[in-house]
């Protein structure tokens, strides 16, 4: 289940899909816990239901589905993983730069001595002259 927009920033509905069967089920008017609630008393059964973390749809699945079990899908992992990675690179950033050059300077100091390789002058092949 997710929630998608009629009209972005006015009007949300809420769509709800099979997976193991790959379809749509039902789309619901609003995203409402009380709607996603009712649908879950009108359809018993749901054994996973995989969600996004809005208050609502906690509050109609503890409701309505209280044996279900409950996952994010993993879109929503990657998102969260990422915003986490974003932020933690961003609170130490001073850190991972500093530690970046010191480790490109150790780099450079260990690299051999590289001796010039002297190339023969270039000759061009001979062509006659008429």
């Amino acid at each position: 289940m997710d929630e998608f927009a009629f009209r972005k920033g006015c009007t949300y509905g809420t769509v709800l899909v099979d997976v193991e069967a790959g379809r749509v089920v039902d789309v619901l008017p609003d995203r409402t816990s009380e709607t996603f609630a009712a649908l879950l008393e009108e359809h018993p059964g749901a054994e996973i239901i995989c969600r996004d973390r809005a208050t609502a749809y906690t509050k109609a699945v503890r409701e309505a589905a209280p044996n279900a079990l409950e996952v994010a899908d993993r879109w929503r992992l990657l998102q969260n993983l990422s915003a986490a990675v974003e932020k933690t690179c961003h609170q130490h950033r001073d850190f991972l730069r500093t530690r970046a050059e010191e480790e490109t300077a150790s780099e450079i100091a260990e690299l051999p001595e590289v001796t010039p390789m002297l190339l023969p002058p270039a000759e061009l092949p001979r062509t006659q002259i008429i």
